[in-house]
């Protein structure tokens, strides 16, 4: 089994790596009040970020997969130049990828066709030079078709896929970051992310479910203000904390959930139990319909596998432990909803959770959705083969509160869709969508081929995370996005140092 006990070793670390991401968090709600301290903090990460990428691409690597892990939308400090905002994500990118090629340049002077030929092993090559080709024909089909702003503000999610070549070079290529050790290390940040997320989301809802009006109305602002998430008031107080960064949450879930059954020491078993049951609660209180399916489609697949695997009796104690995690999830949840001090002014049971299941046709999220799918559809048909390029705008009538505040009819013009897949249709056509799949499906198969025994039952669970997200982004764009092509990309070259590289 893979060791995972260093994650206990090393607990130290990840708190401090929880700190540090609650210092920024506070110091980014600071700024909403006082915007130059929103200046400062990113001229300094910027500056600092620059030192550790040209000092050790390495290190900056770990601070850009940190920034990424646990800030939905890139935003949480940004550099405003008139109407322009850059946020921190998009300027860790652009340090990076510049240190990178300055890097690739002097590594191909020195070493010519020698240098060339390593990133030839790159996992999965042939797939993403055929998709990287998609892309690129997209962005040419949508710059000629869809005017520059539109085409280009949505494709650049897409340059994430870029950063495998420094994570290769890191890795691979120079050989300076021992391999394993730089895994344990992603591993390490990846757990103090998802763990801040809970501890955010579980502080978010105590606040909010309790009478605290002038605090809840800045937290509120500074949310919606720097994009890092939603919170919507569900009916009789209780509140509902989307951030999208909780898709890590929901991948980590998941993927430790397959240890359930085979920890043989009580002690460890409990402490795992814990650890999903504070999971789940982020889950739960998410109110993620596109999280909650696609965990149901994952676990469904993960009981199949093990009654296939292993028999029924293995499969049943999966179902219950989980169960249990659940259970107590939802626990929290209540207690934190519930806690009297100050009064609560929230209510929140099973049926909150029943009704939030329901699809109700008349509900605004509901109801915009499928008005767009309807649109979405009819534009696929009559452009089934080549799409239509990043910026393709659609309008649709929207039940939106926030789109009925800015029109009179409701008609709303976008060129971001909730329809993941068939987003990523319409931008880079039918072929386009096809290799995306191919790629997710070799994924999968590098778990499934390299799965042979108990010591690599991780592997079972990270082909449920990637499971989970293709099926979340069904109903809620991920994967044309960094959240989610960031998970992609680790996901590809983990694979490939751990196991058979023939596969790729």
């Amino acid at each position: 089994m893979m060791k995972l006990d260093f994650i206990l070793q090393e607990k130290k670390k990840i708190l401090v790596i929880f700190a540090l991401l609650f210092f920024f968090e506070f110091f980014s709600f600071l700024s909403y009040y006082f915007p130059k301290i929103n200046l400062l903090f990113f001229l300094i990460i910027v500056l600092v970020f620059f030192f550790l990428a040209f000092y050790r691409l390495e290190l900056a690597l770990y601070v850009l997969l940190a920034e990424l892990f646990v800030n939905s939308m890139g935003y949480l400090f940004f550099l405003e130049l008139g109407s322009l905002k850059i946020s921190l994500r998009i300027a860790l990118w652009l340090i990076l990828m510049s240190v990178f090629l300055a890097k690739f340049i002097l590594g191909y002077i020195k070493e010519k066709k020698v240098f060339l030929q390593k990133y030839l092993f790159l996992p999965n090559i042939k797939i993403l030079a055929y998709l990287f080709l998609f892309i690129f024909l997209g962005l040419i089909y949508g710059l000629i078709n869809n005017g520059f702003s539109d085409a280009f503000f949505d494709f650049n999610a897409w340059l994430y896929f870029s950063l495998i070549f420094p994570l290769w070079q890191v890795i691979f290529v120079d050989k300076k970051a021992d391999a394993n050790n730089f895994w344990q290390k992603v591993i390490l940040i990846f757990v103090g992310a998802v763990s801040f997320l809970v501890f955010k989301s579980l502080l978010f809802l105590f606040l909010f479910s309790h009478s605290l009006p002038g605090l809840i109305f800045d937290l509120y602002s500074w949310t919606r203000s720097y994009a890092l998430g939603e919170i919507t008031n569900m009916g009789s107080g209780f509140h509902r904390v989307f951030l999208q960064a909780q898709i890590f949450i929901l991948l980590a879930f998941l993927f430790s959930s397959v240890y359930l059954v085979f920890i043989k020491n009580k002690k460890r078993l409990g402490g795992l139990i814990l650890f999903l049951s504070l999971l789940a609660s982020g889950l739960i209180l998410s109110f993620s319909r596109s999280f909650w399916m696609g965990g149901i489609i994952a676990i469904i697949v993960a009981v199949v596998f093990l009654i296939r695997k292993f028999n029924i009796k293995t499969a049943l104690k999966y179902l219950s432990l989980l169960s249990l995690s659940l259970v107590i999830g939802f626990l929290f949840v209540l207690v934190v909803v519930k806690f009297p001090w100050p009064q609560s002014q929230a209510d929140f049971s099973l049926d909150s959770l029943s009704n939030r299941a329901k699809i109700i046709s008349s509900e605004s999220a509901i109801s915009s959705r499928w008005a767009l799918l309807d649109v979405m559809q009819g534009d696929i048909k009559n452009n089934f083969v080549l799409g239509r390029g990043f910026g393709a705008r659609l309008e649709y009538k929207s039940n939106d509160p926030r789109v009925l505040e800015r029109t009179t009819d409701g008609i709303h013009s976008t060129y971001a869709f909730e329809w993941g897949w068939i987003d990523i249709w319409l931008k880079l056509g039918l072929f386009g969508v096809l290799v995306y799949l191919l790629l997710i499906f070799n994924i999968l198969k590098y778990c499934w081929v390299n799965f042979r025994d108990n010591d690599k039952i991780y592997l079972v669970g990270l082909g449920l995370a990637i499971i989970s997200l293709a099926v979340v982004n069904f109903f809620t764009p991920y994967l044309n996005h960094p959240l989610g092509i960031g998970f992609l990309i680790l996901s590809n070259l983990f694979l490939y140092q751990k196991f058979d590289r023939s596969l790729c």
